[in-house]
């Protein structure tokens, strides 16, 4: 799927493409000067909700490909990356790079064909918040997994129970091979699970990095499966969706306690007020 947007529009679509559920998003320069192409991979069964998402604010096109085409393109620019005070993600082909210190958290990751490098701003906060939320003992869930990077870091940080869900079973390949590069596959249990309900309030911090509709959508199942004393760190939101999202869980007795931002996406973390 294509769109394309103006400069200034490229973080709402981008937020809009990745609400609608699309897998990975990537930015191209347009075919005409000062116009960019987002291309955002979608499965044909997912097509009419990224499109409705879309509305008709951009032109779109969609083309079908085949295959694995053009999947792997990615990475050949794929780096490692710092997250946080000391998170340092670094692509499973690639050297730890020599600014990684002792201290770092390093965390080797592939993240198969489908979600591209996982460096998306969201994710990067996410990671940092994990940083100071998960402690040793801590249980933790991850819903929308998709590479498994933040069940993964959560395993790392001391958690001793991880639960990662995901729509699509390529996350779930690719959470629990991660989970065994980084050698903590038997912390992380990994399934696919379409609805989002998981047990009722065991998890001291769940982390959902999925976009704004599907965080309003699974705003019942979020609630009811953190500890009343735990945190919610939501994801997946550009400013101008923080309202909406906010009052689903409002509604259910949350309430905000601090919100990250880089660019115009937000990371919101929640408690029981």
């Amino acid at each position: 799927m294509i769109v394309d947007v103006s400069p200034e529009d490229v973080d709402e679509a981008s937020g809009a493409l990745w609400s609608g559920g699309v897998d990975g998003v990537e930015e191209r320069a347009g075919a005409e000067p000062g116009r960019i192409e987002l291309r955002g991979g979608v499965p044909t069964d997912r097509v009419d909700p990224v499109l409705a998402e879309l509305g008709d604010r951009w032109p779109v096109r969609v083309r079908s490909v085949a295959g694995d085409e053009g999947l792997d393109a990615w990475r050949e620019f794929a780096r490692p990356w710092r997250a946080g005070a000391r998170t340092v993600v670094v692509p499973s082909w690639l050297d730890d790079p020599e600014w990684a210190g002792p201290e770092d958290l390093v965390l080797r990751v592939d993240p198969g064909h489908t979600f591209g490098s996982g460096s998306h701003p969201t994710t990067r906060m996410c990671l940092a918040e994990l940083e100071s939320l998960v402690t040793p003992g801590s249980s933790v869930a991850d819903i929308g997994c998709g590479s498994g990077v933040l069940a993964v870091a959560a395993a790392r940080l001391g958690a001793v129970t991880v639960v990662a869900i995901d729509i699509d079973p390529a996350a779930i390949e690719a959470t629990r091979s991660n989970a065994e590069r980084n050698d903590v596959a038997a912390l992380i249990d990994a399934s696919v699970n379409a609805d989002g309900v998981l047990e009722s309030r065991v998890h001291d911090v769940i982390v959902a990095n999925i976009g704004a509709a599907t965080l309003r959508a699974l705003a019942p199942a979020i609630t009811d499966a953190v500890r009343d004393d735990g945190v919610l760190i939501l994801s997946g939101v550009l400013d101008e969706q923080v309202d909406d999202v906010m009052n689903e869980f409002l509604e259910r007795g949350f309430v905000l306690a601090a919100t990250a931002a880089e660019d115009d996406w937000r990371a919101l973390l929640l408690r029981r007020g």
